[in-house]
């Protein structure tokens, strides 16, 4: 009722039809009004936060009210209870709220009030403060801009499928590579892949930020990507069937309109295959020393084909170790796994040199090496050579034992891959697994044969070197 009353009076007032009362003088009020934005979009929340500050003598009535346009719809005020809705018109009544002391000289409040604006233009909002005790008032405009603007993107999402040919239950890694062609920002960017049936996802890299899992699907929320920017995953997982198995991602943004939709979503079909059922055998065939030059604990292995058909390649998975295999190539069911990548014929064998980190003898048995036939060669053909990943000054040894030392000046914590050859045009060149990861400024690597590569450099012939430095 006091609130009408108010509102009544001032009306009258404004009218010329009533003089106003005599009041005690006052010095004032303190006001401000500070809005959430000051540019919009329509059906946003827009909060206005309010400071009023008495500078009279305490004041038993005191009003804040807002004038809104009818483009607005009310939301919420606070403090709760000290207001009214009136349509257009929201009204504080401090008096009410501060109760029997009143509201005292100097003192302070802090109101807030949301509305959502239903169409565009400005929003208008009139604040005024007023009191039946004193003749001032203090009132100000509160202006927002409401519009109908939108933000555009271009997002684009691709795939790349393993660099090797995948085995039931290999942890196999697949890239997958978001970008923003603009012209602007795009806020609130998902990135969903969803995985074949079969398929169990291990982990992704980077690992922020990091993924949720719902059944088959993988989603990433990238938060906002700029304009012109990029980002990159890889993600590991372990197929447990075998054939040909769909890979699939997809791209969105919650706060943009996408210009070109058609390149949201990309594909690829990746093929997993069994090993052959060719029988092969590994076993020990020496201690295990420690080498001084690499640091690592180091045995060799012999495998042999004892099946009467000829097998493009093997593989020896390790199991139970309770070391690393710092020589490993991939993993397969959880184990690390070294891969000897050419022909094995029938009756005939191969030695590998299987390292350990860290070094320091530890128990082991036949029974944790397991060798399989695999169906193709692993396929180690380098990436293009370029000036900039290839300029590295390499120095060459050659060791007692048969074995070639290359080193070369390195970044620390760098990766480096060693490519080899027969000769010096590179034509048949092939990679040297694993990557290097550089411990300090310079690097020392040796070729000590299968199955790093596929032959001794005592049996190659001319052996040849390039050192490229990884991305």
């Amino acid at each position: 009722m006091k609130d009408y009353l108010h509102l009544r009076v001032l009306a009258l007032v404004a009218a010329g039809l009533l003089a106003a009362c005599p009041r005690a003088g006052a010095q004032g009020f303190g006001l401000s009004v500070t809005p959430s934005a000051t540019s919009m979009l329509v059906s946003n929340s827009l909060t206005y936060t309010i400071n009023v500050t008495n500078l009279n003598n305490t004041l038993t009535t005191a009003f804040v009210t807002n004038q809104l346009p009818s483009s607005v719809q009310f939301q919420s005020a606070t403090p709760t209870g000290s207001y009214t809705n009136n349509g257009s018109v929201v009204v504080f009544n401090l008096g009410a709220y501060f109760g029997g002391p009143g509201f005292l000289n100097g003192q302070s409040v802090v109101l807030t009030l949301t509305v959502q604006p239903t169409g565009t233009g400005s929003v208008t909002n009139m604040v005024t403060v007023s009191s039946l005790d004193v003749t001032n008032t203090a009132s100000t405009n509160v202006v927002v801009l409401v519009t109908n603007a939108v933000t555009l993107a271009d997002l684009g999402v691709a795939m790349t499928g393993p660099a090797q040919p995948v085995i039931t239950n290999d942890w196999m890694t697949y890239g997958v590579t978001v970008t923003n062609a603009g012209p602007n920002a795009a806020p609130n960017v998902i990135l969903t892949n969803t995985l074949p049936t079969g398929v169990g996802f291990i982990g992704a890299s980077p690992a922020s930020p990091a993924p949720s899992v719902v059944g088959s699907n993988v989603i990433f929320n990238l938060g906002t990507l700029a304009s012109g920017s990029f980002t990159n995953f890889v993600l590991t997982v372990q197929p447990t069937n075998a054939g040909s198995l769909l890979f699939s991602a997809f791209v969105i943004s919650t706060g943009a309109t996408d210009i070109n939709p058609t390149n949201n979503s990309a594909s690829t079909n990746i093929t997993v295959t069994n090993y052959l059922s060719e029988l092969l055998v590994a076993g020990t065939n020496s201690t295990q020393n420690v080498n001084l030059q690499n640091g690592l604990e180091e045995q060799f292995i012999l495998l042999t084909n004892t099946g009467g058909i000829d097998v493009p390649a093997a593989r020896v998975v390790v199991t139970g170790l309770t070391k690393q295999l710092f020589n490993a190539v991939g993993t397969n069911n959880g184990s690390p796994f070294v891969d000897f990548s050419a022909g094995l014929a029938a009756g005939t064998n191969v030695t590998l040199l299987l390292q350990y980190a860290p070094r320091g003898s530890f128990p082991f048995t036949n029974g944790q090496l397991h060798a399989f036939a695999l169906p193709a060669v692993p396929d180690w053909t380098p990436p293009a050579a370029t000036p900039a990943g290839t300029n590295f000054n390499i120095t060459r040894i050659a060791l007692t034992n048969g074995n070639l030392l290359i080193e070369w000046p390195a970044t620390p914590n760098r990766t480096y891959t060693v490519v080899y050859s027969d000769n010096a045009s590179f034509s048949n060149a092939m990679m040297a697994p694993p990557s290097i990861t550089a411990p300090a400024n310079e690097v020392q690597w040796t070729d000590y044969g299968p199955p790093t590569t596929v032959s001794t450099p005592a049996n190659a012939g001319s052996r040849f070197y390039r050192v490229l430095l990884n991305p």
